[in-house]
């Protein structure tokens, strides 16, 4: 399930309210369900930085140092498991439309260095009262902060 939750990282953003983004609070809440190692239902920035590292070399499953639409293709089942079949579809192509986004060289692919820009500045962009930590409700906010300046 992890990768599932690795690939979720790679969601698409607009500058829209997550209400208007299918599948933001389901992925809010499948990555505390992996990341949220206290159980206590917020992700502190230790828990963001565990759970997401390893998380390229989990999605870059032909361990070409890239990770490429179809790959995510080939997660569809383990997250359609985890998120049924609707949610499954419309998180699996907004990772794919995100991939698309977070490919700065136009190789329709996404490489360690751009995957790193995207993770490492992200828990502040979410953390939106700025106390360290993540609730369900900053992390509905994923697909919109993903691209957003």
């Amino acid at each position: 399930m992890k990768h599932l939750l690795a690939a979720s990282l790679v969601l698409l953003g607009a500058n829209t309210s997550f209400a208007a983004v299918p599948g933001a609070e389901s992925l809010a809440k499948l990555i505390t369900h992996e990341f949220d190692t206290n159980a206590d239902g917020i992700l502190d920035q230790g828990e963001w930085q565990n759970g997401i590292a390893g998380s390229f070399d989990q999605m870059d499953t032909n361990h070409d140092g890239s990770i490429k639409p179809e790959e995510v293709d080939a997660m569809s089942d383990d997250i359609s498991a985890e998120a049924g079949d609707i949610g499954g579809v419309i998180l699996v192509g907004l990772i794919k439309q995100a991939l698309l986004a977070l490919d700065q060289d136009g190789d329709k692919a996404v490489n360690r260095k751009e995957f790193n820009t995207l993770t490492d500045g992200l828990f502040t962009k979410l953390d939106a009262d700025k106390n360290a930590s993540l609730t369900l409700a900053e992390l509905s906010e994923l697909p919109v902060k993903m691209v957003s300046k």
